[in-house]
């Protein structure tokens, strides 16, 4: 017996996937089809003011110098060009400090306010400065502001809240596009709560039918990024100011990485319009061998540098496909899991999944499984898995160390995603998925699933032709 068979002693729960469909509705038009606000959403934002929410979450906000009358909260989420002098929500006192320069930090970004007077902002060592703003650049605060929301998850909502207010009733067209930039950024760092995201996904759906000045293109991309952060969670630490360039861009030119497949086919269609998968797959996939990544001890488990992995992440979403620089293969195969995992669908669909735990033990069901897959999913399969497969020969496997049970422990959660808040589901099927991989491994012929497709390997890293790098549609956030 396989050391993966020997370890599954009990069974795979499956996974509710009901009412997946009625999350997001849509209408048809001329135009296409667009996400549309649920009847019982409208509801709940037009009793935003008065909801559970705002009673329990909203801080008291009062004006007046005799009667100090209470501000409705419909009135504390309108835009306003004063600072804040109190958090929106209820804070723990030592962060109100912290909002209140987040609410001036936002106000600057969106070119709603200029900073008169220094404000004291960590620099990149830790330490607490008073920088000029011109010593610093709105993308440096920006950085800051998504560290403060990392570090303190108290703080999400707030900016989340916060960032809403100044899209509301903004007189200014060039404020509100760059607001939404932000917002685009916002949902590559955290999540909002599950109590706030409610209300965050209402707010942006209302937004969806505004085409005076593309928010219509950036709120439908908001909510794409919403839904994958949701489940992701946030980062370990502050995009760089290059990532926060590329998301806040992201809306009209698509990463390549965070996407759905067929926005990823879309996008390359123009330049390669014979390749059969996304060619960020062959490149890295030869990029690792041509590296030396078949006699790398622990290749696919060891991670590579993160900063060098981000930086190629960026070179490739800007459209440069080049090895430049890098010669490390964990790198490329860090990548290469970062794509399968960030994919905005899983690779293997959500409505298949529990097919896929429950005929883990059974070869012949896994590879019928991979038929059965769409197109482009099973392709794409396909290539991961005859990859991977060079990697199980004899001598190879003297070099890295890495055994099909090894290769389908740290491949599994990127081929397969546990759509559970349970840890104890996300336990007891994580065994399952590997053996589904391990199954793959040793008995898919990747060159019998596809009569149209036979995948090659080793034609070095290199494309059939490169494209120019995309250019920026978006304003200057500089």
């Amino acid at each position: 017996m396989s050391p993966l068979k020997n370890r599954s002693t009990g069974k795979p729960i499956p996974v509710s996937t009901s009412g997946s469909s009625n999350l997001n509705p849509t209408t048809t038009l001329a135009s296409g089809t667009h996400p549309v606000l649920p009847h019982d959403l409208a509801s709940d934002i037009q009793q935003f003011s008065e909801s559970d929410y705002a009673r329990q979450y909203f801080s008291t906000h009062r004006r007046g110098f005799l009667f100090r009358r209470r501000v409705p909260v419909v009135q504390m989420m309108t835009w306003q060009k004063a600072p804040l002098t109190s958090p929106l929500l209820t804070l723990n006192r030592p962060l109100k400090t912290d909002a209140v320069k987040i609410f001036k930090v936002i106000q600057h970004i969106m070119g709603d306010r200029e900073r008169e007077r220094p404000v004291g902002i960590p620099v990149h060592n830790g330490s607490t400065s008073s920088l000029p703003m011109n010593s610093m650049g709105l993308l440096e605060e920006e950085r800051w502001l998504l560290g403060e929301g990392l570090t303190h998850g108290e703080l999400r909502d707030e900016i989340y809240c916060q960032l809403m207010k100044q899209l509301s009733g903004n007189p200014n067209p060039e404020s509100v596009f760059k607001g939404w930039q932000m917002l685009c950024v916002l949902l590559i760092a955290f999540p909002p709560s599950k109590n706030f995201e409610t209300y965050l996904r209402s707010f942006i759906l209302q937004r969806i039918p505004q085409s005076e000045g593309r928010v219509d293109v950036m709120a439908k991309h908001c909510l794409r990024r919403l839904s994958a952060i949701s489940k992701k969670g946030p980062r370990g630490k502050p995009p760089s100011v290059a990532e926060i360039e590329t998301a806040s861009d992201a809306a009209f030119n698509p990463s390549t990485f965070g996407e759905s497949l067929d926005a990823v086919t879309r996008l390359q269609q123009r330049n390669y319009p014979n390749e059969k998968i996304p060619i960020i797959l062959p490149f890295l996939a030869d990029g690792i061998l041509a590296l030396g990544g078949t006699k790398c001890e622990g290749i696919f488990r060891v991670p590579g540098d993160g900063d060098l992995v981000s930086e190629l992440k960026i070179r490739i979403d800007r459209g440069y496909y080049t090895l430049e620089n890098v010669d490390d293969p964990h790198v490329l195969a860090s990548l290469l899991k970062l794509w399968l995992r960030e994919l905005l669908d899983p690779l293997i669909p959500e409505e298949l999944y529990n097919d896929c735990i429950t005929a883990a033990a059974d070869p012949t069901s896994c590879i019928a499984i991979i038929r059965r897959l769409p197109t482009i999913n099973r392709r794409i399969v396909v290539f991961i898995i005859s990859f991977l497969q060079l990697f199980l020969e004899e001598k190879v496997l003297a070099n890295t160390k890495m055994t099909a049970a090894n290769m389908a422990l740290v491949m599994a959660p990127n081929l397969l995603r546990c759509n559970s808040d349970s840890m104890k589901i996300v336990f007891t099927n994580a065994q399952f998925e590997q053996m589904f991989v391990y199954n793959l491994l040793l008995h898919l012929s990747c060159t019998e699933v596809d009569e149209d497709y036979v995948p090659i390997h080793g034609r070095g890293a290199s494309l059939p032709s490169l494209p120019k790098p995309r250019a920026s549609k978006s304003r200057n956030r500089r």
